[in-house]
């Protein structure tokens, strides 16, 4: 009977700690269900084949689009493919 008190506190503790966890899905699944849930994002991907025009990923959270990035180019920078990213995120989303 004299670690009754101990199970106890470890029930609680172990109560808060599953309450703690609850509370921070909720928040991820409100992220989810925001209307920006279904904007087009896309990230730095490297292939490793040498090709960086086919270097960034483009996802939605549903759909997937791997673009080949500044058509009809040889040589591409980072900067240059970045930027060419960010114009097309920019219209996906548009």
């Amino acid at each position: 009977m004299a670690d009754r008190p101990v199970k106890v506190l470890a029930l609680v503790a172990l109560a808060a700690a599953s309450a703690s966890l609850l509370v921070g899905c909720s928040s991820i699944s409100g992220a989810i269900d925001s209307p920006d849930a279904n904007r087009w994002v896309c990230s730095w991907d490297p292939t490793m084949n040498h090709d960086w025009h086919d270097d960034y990923s483009c996802t939605n959270g549903t759909d997937f689009d791997r673009p080949h990035l500044i058509p009809g180019t040889g040589f591409v920078t980072r900067e240059e493919v970045d930027q060419a990213a960010a114009a097309y995120e920019a219209k996906l989303n548009s």
